[in-house]
């Protein structure tokens, strides 16, 4: 249960700390005091969204912690464990703060965790009943949602089968569109898909081929400006060309031997040529052959290049993606050639598994005609206990449109029916119901499902607007036997309800200058009096409602 919430700088809340105990604790103060605050922190607590607004004027941020204890009986050990929460003496304390830039930070047992572990952890701890709660029962599109809690878990498995069924029933049906076609598109396509994984296949490309005949390019490329120039220079060495360089000069230096035979001055520049042409020789050697072997063409690299560019381009930007799109392709391929024969098989597979959803659906329809049955006299009774004697209440049901059929719990749709008179048709509730009929039928159910609520902390936020007298006195009988199972927060302005409380906490405000502030105290018995009149008459002094709060706070003891 919780046994200790502490709020600072929280809207007009400056600080307030209080300790509640078991049973009901009744909240009520003036308007305006920030009854409804108290509620909205702890809303906070449990992961709802908060505001930047919300942190008091002047002040960096706003703090809200709570203590709860008995945990580990509520939260599930494998939820603390998956959070790394460790219950130490079976205590749990939750902070949040938020600041006046909107940032918000959640503390569990010390350690900082997201807003998300607020809201799966708040889920075990506390159940918010808000007076805004009142349009639930008018909208006929929770009523399915009503009667499940109502159930509780004795629906959850037979739903979570019916929902994986229904995964397995759509995924057929999406199967079923891909061999659904026109038998000449269909020919069309795996023609088309043919050429593509040909033309894919065909190219064999690589992942880092492009950048490799990009660099094979590169290379190529001066790999001809290196054969140009070496053909230039084996070609001016040549001997085999009589015009070329060489062989003019082994000419020269034979013309000088003819001349050395004539003249013997002649004999050291016929040497000495005779020595230069050996050297070019040489060099001619050294400069080895310019025919490398099986040498690969510039032509033929482009032309790969430019075919791997093409076939990116069509098939999806870059390798990979055209491996995708030719894995993606033979899938297509596949489930087209295969045609007529795959979607007979669906066809069948469809039949048993839609059988198999109805009778799943049947089956959770049965469990909740029983469980409306139930709740339809349970209400009955409970209504009847808070002022509405003649009441009928019937849980209507209707199956799902075909076109929309199946929903992720079934075919049901549900409408709550109601007759407030004896002898009235029974009606859908929004058309019925006044205000203090609804809000005794909502009281009613909220009661009724409570009790079956393993939740330990429920809070009721005004949620008797609407009712009066003796009515009243049924309320707040209800929630006395309520609070046997369960720790109970109610904010009140019914003395009759205030009456009932085993913690009284009165919620006031005190004004200095041109700041508000709000005030959390504890009623003695005497406070209590006092309070109990006041909300009685208006006036706590008055000695005739003093004494009706007095004889009123004895008879709900």
């Amino acid at each position: 249960m919780l046994v200790q919430l502490t709020i600072q700088d929280f809207a007009i809340v400056e600080y307030a700390s209080f300790a509640p105990g078991r049973g009901l604790n009744i909240l009520t103060g003036e308007t305006g005091a920030g009854k409804s605050l108290i509620i909205d922190a702890i809303g906070a607590l449990l992961g709802h969204r908060i505001g930047r607004d919300y942190v008091r004027k002047d002040c960096d941020k706003a703090i809200i912690e709570a203590v709860f204890d008995g945990i580990t009986s509520i939260i599930p050990s494998s939820l603390l464990a998956e959070y790394g929460i460790e219950a130490e003496e079976d205590t749990l304390i939750l902070l949040r703060e938020i600041s006046k830039d909107g940032r918000s930070i959640v503390r569990i047992n010390g350690r900082t965790m997201p807003v998300s572990v607020l809201k799966a952890i708040g889920a075990y701890l506390v159940d918010i009943h808000g007076q805004h709660d009142q349009q639930t029962i008018f909208d006929s599109s929770k009523h399915l949602g009503i009667l499940d809690d109502y159930l509780g878990v004795t629906i959850k498995p037979h739903i979570s089968a019916f929902s994986e069924k229904l995964e397995e029933y759509r995924a057929i049906l999406q199967k079923r569109k891909q061999y659904e076609t026109d038998p000449e598109k269909s020919r069309q396509m795996q023609e088309l898909l043919k050429y593509q994984i040909r033309e894919i296949e065909e190219g064999a490309f690589a992942e880092e081929e492009e950048e490799q005949l990009v660099e094979k390019l590169k290379v190529l490329k001066q790999e001809e400006k290196r054969r140009f120039h070496l053909s230039f220079v084996q070609g001016a060495l040549s001997t085999d060309d009589s015009a070329s360089p060489l062989s003019e000069l082994q000419s020269a230096a034979e013309h000088l031997d003819a001349l050395t035979s004539i003249d013997s001055a002649f004999a050291k520049p016929a040497e000495q040529l005779h020595s230069i042409v050996m050297d070019l020789e040489g060099l001619r050697d050294d400069l080895g052959s310019d025919d490398p072997m099986q040498q690969e063409s510039y032509d033929e690299v482009e032309a790969r290049l430019e075919k791997l560019r093409a076939c990116t381009m069509k098939y999806g930007g870059s390798v990979p993606a055209m491996h995708t799109f030719l894995k993606e392709a033979k899938e297509r391929l596949e489930i087209l050639s295969e045609g007529d024969t795959k979607l007979k098989q669906l066809n069948a597979e469809r039949v048993r598994v839609e059988r198999e959803l109805v009778a799943l659906a049947d089956t959770i329809h049965d469990i909740r005609v029983e469980a409306g049955k139930r709740l339809s006299a349970d209400i009955v009774g409970e209504v009847e206990f808070l002022g509405l004697p003649n009441a009928t209440f019937e849980v209507s049901f209707t199956k799902r449109p075909k076109e929309r059929f199946f929903s992720k719990t079934g075919y049901d749709e549900v409408e709550f029916l109601f007759s407030a008179n004896k002898g009235e048709e029974l009606k859908p509730l929004s058309k019925t119901a006044s205000g203090g009929e609804a809000a005794r039928i909502m009281l009613a159910i909220k009661t009724i499902l409570a009790r079956a609520d393993a939740t330990p902390v429920l809070i009721f936020d005004e949620v008797d607007s609407g009712i009066s007298g003796e009515a009243a006195k049924a309320v707040s009988q209800s929630m006395k036997k309520l609070s046997q199972f369960h720790q109970l927060f109610c904010v009140t302005h019914m003395g009759q309800i205030a009456a009932a409380a085993d913690q009284h906490f009165f919620i006031s405000k005190d004004q200095s200058g041109e700041r508000t502030k709000t005030n959390i105290s504890v009623l003695d018995d005497e406070g209590r009096i006092t309070e109990v009149a006041r909300l009685l008459s208006g006036n706590s002094a008055d000695e005739q409602s003093r004494s009706l709060a007095k004889s009123l706070i004895e008879e709900r003891r």
